[in-house]
């Protein structure tokens, strides 16, 4: 797995990534949650994005006392379906959307076109459908954007892109017999303006797995390799500050699903 992708907001967002991830790796917690509190604690204001708490989560997966060990089957992207059709044309009223994936740090996909060939989805047709038939294998960033026309004719016209979402994960993780990946909003990756996005909104993969291994000269680094013997002292100068921390993190975690009950109780009564 690695980071070298990932299109991140700050040097200090990596950092927090690979810290909640040893966070994990060590025993300290064994699942992200904690761990990215934990952080966010000791370091406010660094923002993560889903895609490092799945991959936090992969880590949790790794050293589980049960683990998970990632398979080396890749997988084809056959579709990728947006549902309602989000709001990013300058009549708010749909989009043109087109997709990019990368495979590793390797663009391997694209389906933009000239303007003028892009189908531009309305509200009305409820969802938007792209055709990819992309086989990836490993880390994957799948990233789709809206495609406009800055004012102006023909020839003096210029293309922008705007990020509708993003999406990161490791094939090595998506079990067997998958054939749909579905992802709600709190799930996707760069949603930075809420009012474009209907309520409910979804993103679907529509997914297969190959039956046979990817061939490669590379031991992943998750094989013979045990981390039972790590213990999270090695994380702390003394066991007072082992024990702080947890009771750190556990009213940082008690703080948070307070909040989160009252903003659901706030809903439901509004």
């Amino acid at each position: 797995m690695s980071l070298d992708f990932w299109d991140l907001p700050s040097p200090r967002t990596t950092s927090a990534v690979l810290v909640s991830a040893m966070f994990c790796f060590c025993h300290l917690f064994s699942n992200p949650g904690p761990a990215m509190q934990l952080l966010n604690t000791k370091r406010p204001g660094i923002v993560l994005w889903p895609s490092h708490r799945r991959y936090i989560g992969y880590i949790c997966d790794l050293i589980a006392d049960k683990p998970v060990i990632p398979h080396c089957k890749p997988l084809t992207i056959k579709s990728v379906t947006l549902s309602p059709v989000p709001c990013f044309n300058k009549q708010r009223n749909g989009c043109r959307p087109f997709c990019d994936i990368l495979s590793g740090e390797t663009r391997i996909l694209t389906t933009s076109q000239e303007y003028e060939r892009m189908k531009e989805y309305r509200v009305q047709e409820g969802k938007v459908l792209i055709p990819l038939g992309a086989t990836v294998h490993g880390d994957v960033v799948v990233s789709v954007y809206h495609m406009r026309s800055t004012i102006g004719g023909r020839l003096q016209a210029k293309m922008t892109n705007t990020q509708i979402f993003q999406i990161q994960f490791h094939t090595g993780f998506i079990a067997l017999g998958t054939t749909t990946l579905k992802f709600t909003k709190p799930e996707l990756d760069a949603c930075d303006s809420p009012d474009k996005y209907p309520q409910l909104f979804h993103v679907i993969l529509d997914i297969e797995i190959q039956s046979t291994d990817r061939q490669t000269e590379l031991t992943p680094p998750w094989e013979n390799f045990t981390t039972k013997d790590i213990n999270p002292s090695i994380l702390f100068s003394s066991h007072q500050e082992h024990q702080d921390t947890l009771a750190l993190a556990g009213k940082s975690c008690t703080d948070l699903f307070n909040l989160h009950a009252y903003l659901c109780a706030e809903l439901c009564f509004a």
